[in-house]
């Protein structure tokens, strides 16, 4: 009989793991930055597939990190699974094979990336190094194209950005950035480094504004909106929107509100128009068929379902929901709004938990912050998205991990069980879950050997 291995200590187990940490900083930027558009030298090897294929073969394996039991314990993450499952089981009645199976490749991939952050990011740390990567990679995108930032007057788009390249994507993403940045300029230790964050959250904004994104805008919206509403200072969170409304009005040139006035009017401009015109499409689509025309598909039957007053040409569903909707059926729709929704509810339900338990007050506050500037990006996908075909975007995945890792920690530090909301976790490992979280390294190793004592 082979000897059990050694449960790792949180020492051992953070400085195991530490390069395949750093390892997956790499791989988020190069899957947002796309350096390699800018830089030829990169373009000899194929980075953005090797180094994630590496890194996923060794993650399988590694000691030290998230226990796959952990990471199944939050539902949401088997409903991850059963979307790539949907998408891969479309191909049998999609009009296209192909344009169906080039889609399963893309959110496979985007799976792995799901399962590499919830396996490797085990401590706030880490979940807050994964923040700062994804905007550090925006910010090199914004420095790369500063037109973006310094000429709003016009619209301009992301040179070599694939799933960002489009200013209405690139908003979208920002969108889902400004929540993470008010948590780390929340939970910055020092004034200089608070300074900086807020800092890098006003050129966020600026950037939203210069895309000229009229779905951005109202993500935007959303997000502050929500964050004002969970917050206990409203009356200073008032004040900052309103010195926030200032800047936008000195900074945003006349033809992003005459953009913007299209919102409630979408005659008055072809795009918007066309977005109604492709919603319809993609209701007659499952109305018509019940499980969607199939991944991908949506382009390739848009002149079948098209209204007789649409655009003759083809035409994506400028809307997440609706490209599900049309794709996927309505049994994916559901599946869609499960992964947004789901994680938002999740989140609100572990808060209200976390404010019943009797642990420390600066602990139990700086858990709710983290549950609400989380949702606060959900927020911003979730309307953003209403806008914009990002349904097998990297967004739903990496979105839904950095959920998932932030709700794990949040409830082994009050003792805790995802598994069932209620459970309360034996006193033994909850003072250990207590000690870990008071320490730069926790380990889900020293749990389970608490438990099995």
């Amino acid at each position: 009989m082979r000897p059990r291995k050694r449960e790792l200590t949180p020492e051992e187990a953070e400085k195991r793991t530490r390069i395949l940490y750093w390892w997956l900083l790499v791989v988020i930027f190069f899957e947002y930055a796309r350096p390699a558009a800018y830089f030829a030298p990169l373009r000899i090897l194929p980075l953005n597939s090797l180094l994630p294929l590496s890194l996923l073969m060794v993650t399988f394996f590694a000691r030290g990190l998230r226990p796959w039991t952990k990471i199944f314990e939050d539902s949401l993450t088997k409903w991850l699974f059963i979307y790539v499952g949907a998408v891969f089981l479309s191909m049998m009645w999609a009009s296209v094979q192909m344009y169906a199976f080039n889609i399963f490749k893309t959110v496979l991939g985007y799976l792995f990336i799901f399962i590499m952050i919830a396996r490797i990011v085990t401590t706030r740390q880490r979940l807050y190094g994964v923040f700062g990567t994804l905007i550090v990679a925006h910010l090199f995108l914004i420095v790369m194209n500063p037109a973006i930032v310094l000429n709003p007057a016009e619209r301009n788009y992301i040179v070599g950005g694939t799933f960002l390249g489009d200013g209405n994507d690139f908003a979208l993403s920002l969108c889902i950035l400004l929540g993470l940045s008010v948590q780390l300029a929340n939970a910055a230790e020092s004034k200089r480094k608070k300074i900086f964050y807020w800092g890098v959250l006003g050129i966020l904004v600026l950037a939203v504004i210069g895309t000229q994104s009229r779905g951005g805008t109202l993500g935007m919206a959303a997000v502050f909106g929500y964050l004002w509403w969970r917050s206990p200072r409203k009356g200073l969170g008032v004040l900052a929107i309103g010195i926030a409304v200032v800047g936008i009005l000195l900074y945003a040139p006349d033809v992003y509100f005459e953009r913007m006035r299209t919102i409630v009017n979408p005659q008055q401009e072809s795009s918007a128009e066309g977005r109604l015109q492709a919603w319809r499409a993609g209701i007659n689509m499952a109305l018509d068929n019940a499980l969607g025309v199939g991944a991908g598909n949506f382009p390739h039957a848009f002149p079948k379902y098209r209204s007789a007053t649409a655009p003759v040409r083809w035409m994506t569903a400028h809307s997440m929901y609706f490209l599900i909707l049309g794709e996927l059926g309505f049994l994916g729709l559901l599946l869609l709004l499960r992964l947004v929704f789901g994680n938002a509810l999740a989140n609100a339900k572990l808060r209200e938990r976390i404010a019943q338990e009797q642990i420390d007050p600066a602990q139990r506050d700086a858990s709710i912050r983290l549950l609400n500037n989380t949702n606060a990006s959900v927020a911003g996908f979730a309307v953003a998205g209403a806008f914009l075909s990002v349904a097998y975007y990297p967004h739903v995945f990496v979105l839904g991990a950095l959920l998932l890792c932030a709700r794990s920690m949040v409830a082994e530090s009050a003792g805790l069980s995802l598994a069932t909301a209620k459970a309360r976790l034996p006193a033994r490992r909850r003072a250990l879950a207590h000690e870990g979280e008071a320490r730069p390294v926790q380990s889900f190793s020293s749990s389970r050997r608490a438990a099995s004592r």
